[in-house]
C-alpha cells in the first residue's frame, strides 16, 4: 500500500489544502483537509474506510506544490518521517 500526501498551493491566510491518498493494487482512497490539526484524523478515517492497517504501508510520498505553506510542509514532512520509521 502507498500513502501520498499532496500539499497544494497556499490559499488565503497561508493555509495549504492537503490531499491524503491511499493506494493499493485495486483501489484509491482520497480525502482533503485545509486544517493540519485534522490531518492524522483524516488519515485514520481513510485507513478505516479502506479496511487497511498502518502496518501495511510500503511507501510514503510527499508531493509539494510551489507556493505551499511552510507550516503545512513541515507538519506533513514530520508525519511522513515518523511513519517511515515503522516501514
Amino acid at each position: 500500500m502507498q500513502l501520498i500526501f499532496k500539499i497544494q498551493k497556499a490559499k488565503e491566510h497561508g493555509r495549504s489544502p492537503i490531499e491524503v491518498v491511499l493506494k493499493n493494487k485495486k483501489e484509491i482512497f482520497k480525502t482533503t483537509t485545509e486544517n493540519t490539526d485534522e490531518l492524522l484524523e483524516k488519515l485514520d478515517t481513510l485507513l478505516k474506510k479502506s479496511k487497511m492497517k498502518i502496518e501495511s504501508l510500503k511507501d510514503i510520498d510527499v508531493e509539494i506544490a510551489n507556493g505551499a505553506g511552510l507550516t503545512s510542509k513541515r507538519i506533513v514532512l514530520a508525519i511522513s518521517q515518523a511513519l517511515r520509521l515503522n516501514l
